[in-house]
């Protein structure tokens, strides 16, 4: 992901996966980390969620563009691409 919370491309996309997949493990087992760490890697994780969904919505939009009127309708977020 980008300094500015982005996806930039597929293979930054799966990286991010790869990414969450390793700290989803993290957070399961609550012996490996401080109360403290958890919280912050929680937060750190819902953010990066967000934004894989978002990419994964761009995605979409790319294939259908008729789901930006669903999208726009519900207040949905997506990611641009230009």
């Amino acid at each position: 992901m980008s300094s500015k919370g982005r996806i930039e491309d597929d293979a930054a996309y799966e990286n991010t996966l790869a990414w969450m997949v390793e700290k989803a493990e993290l957070l399961d087992d609550p012996l490996t980390l401080a109360v403290e760490e958890r919280n912050k890697l929680q937060r750190i994780y819902d953010f990066v969620e967000q934004r894989v969904l978002e990419y994964n919505r761009g995605q979409m939009l790319l294939a259908d563009p008729g789901r930006l009127k669903l999208y726009k309708a519900t207040g949905v977020a997506y990611q641009e691409f230009k």
